[in-house]
């Protein structure tokens, strides 16, 4: 597969020239580029997909919960278009199923407002939300606006500087796209990262140490969906519709016997697919089969919960959360950015 990829290394190249002469565009004004005012970040990445900036921006909603904040989104795979502001009628088809996640987490506490075009969307925060710190979920190649910070995310086993422009690679862009952060987190990191192992990155990212930063997936409880309760079980049937589920899979093969159904990242589930989980759980008639699946797949599911609930399988929700190193240092900088971005707009 590999040797494959690599053959398709002179389309990368074209590729890598059309986004790299728009980038230059950008940056030398030719093409508009339009600084959000009061504080704003930017949590994105070069690689495709799985990089684990839902749980960042969720972790970032809740660190800033006293500066009013407010999640802006493409609401990537929604079936609306325009701007949408989420509210207790909201759908994960409406929306998109990560806008939906963190509506679910945060209801009213932090709005969640979703717009491809991410200045009508600014354009709407400020209008309507004056002061409020914007954190821009997956902006990082949508280069019509310019937040005050900007956060980039690679994780431990695909770092960008060992990949390459699609459709060779994993990237959305050269790895020079790394040069534009301000910051940078490695997620997804082995427990109790070594010094040794934090030293090829402090070399090949293009921040300063102190702006490089590392984090690992805490897996925390399963949590009942639509009223499920746990009790000991013989088979775990994970159902992801995610970029990578492995992760997920070997963390709960510690503890159970696993079995996995994977759908496409972003999948709309349908009522077979729902049937499709059904058949799967039947072959497991004698034992005590529950399905897990991931905190962003729920959003989707629960548009089939009525289905689920006739089933009678309970159905369980993993959640997770970030354990950063440096987290003081790692919160410090964000927090004094975000003093300093409000000071200068007052």
């Amino acid at each position: 597969m590999e040797k494959f990829r690599l053959l398709l290394l002179p389309f990368s190249w074209l590729y890598g020239s059309i986004v790299g002469l728009r980038n230059w565009f950008y940056t030398i004004g030719f093409f508009k580029s339009n600084k959000i005012p009061g504080a704003s970040v930017c949590i994105g990445n070069i690689t495709v997909g799985g990089t684990g900036k839902s749980p960042m921006t969720a972790y970032l909603a809740e660190l800033f919960q006293n500066n009013n904040p407010v999640i802006l989104s493409r609401g990537y795979g929604r079936k609306t278009k325009g701007l949408q502001v989420a509210t207790t009628q909201s759908t994960a088809t409406e929306i998109g199923d990560e806008p939906m996640m963190y509506w679910t987490t945060f209801q009213n506490n932090i709005p969640v407002v979703v717009s491809e075009k991410r200045q009508i969307g600014v354009d709407w925060i400020r209008a309507n939300k004056p002061g409020a710190l914007i954190l821009l979920d997956d902006a990082y190649q949508h280069r019509a606006v310019k937040a005050g910070l900007n956060m980039l995310l690679m994780t431990y086993d695909r770092p960008v500087f060992k990949d390459f422009v699609f459709p060779a690679g994993n990237l959305r862009e050269s790895r020079a796209g790394m040069k534009r952060a301000d910051l940078v987190v490695i997620t997804k990191c082995p427990k109790n990262i070594s010094a040794e192992q934090k030293e090829m990155f402090y070399q090949k990212v293009p921040v300063s140490k102190e702006n490089l930063f590392f984090s690992e997936v805490v897996y925390g409880e399963l949590k009942g969906l639509f009223g499920a309760i746990w009790e000991p079980v013989d088979k775990v049937i994970l159902v992801t519709g995610i970029a990578q589920p492995e992760p997920l899979y070997r963390f709960l093969a510690e503890n159970h016997s696993v079995e996995s159904i994977q759908f496409p990242d972003h999948h709309p589930f349908t009522s077979a697919d729902i049937q499709q989980i059904q058949q799967k759980v039947a072959t497991f008639a004698n034992q005590r089969c529950v399905v897990v699946t991931t905190e962003k797949d729920a959003v989707r599911l629960a548009e089939w919960k009525e289905q689920i609930i006739q089933s009678k399988i309970p159905f369980f929700v993993q959640s997770i959360s970030l354990k950063i190193d440096r987290e003081n240092d790692f919160k410090d900088l964000l927090k004094n950015y975000v003093v300093r971005a409000n000071e200068r707009s007052s």
